[in-house]
């Protein structure tokens, strides 16, 4: 069977995206800000390092959402011009 990828739901991906990208910087900001320090994390006490921890989940997932927001559209508007990706799928024996 072979199907083309036509077009992203942005709703959809709106649901689930938020959730994936805040877990990948909670784990990043524990490593950097709690257990394996920086240099300048090292130096701040633990609630200005709880809060820049707290700062940089929020802004990593919001950045992220944006981008990919931008490369769904992207996707979404050249589908319709040129042709969406094609999957080619088997039925699994």
């Amino acid at each position: 069977m072979i199907y083309e990828v036509k077009k992203f739901n942005l709703v959809s991906m709106l649901k689930l995206l938020p959730a994936i990208f805040a877990i990948v910087p909670v784990v990043i900001g524990l490593f950097t800000f709690f257990i394996l320090t920086t240099e300048v994390a090292a130096g701040l006490g633990t609630a200005t390092r709880l809060i820049s921890w707290l700062i940089f989940v929020v802004l990593y997932t919001v950045i992220m959402l944006l981008g990919i927001t931008v490369i769904a559209l992207l996707y979404n508007w050249l589908s319709n011009k040129i042709g969406g990706i094609v999957v080619t799928l088997e039925e699994k024996k």
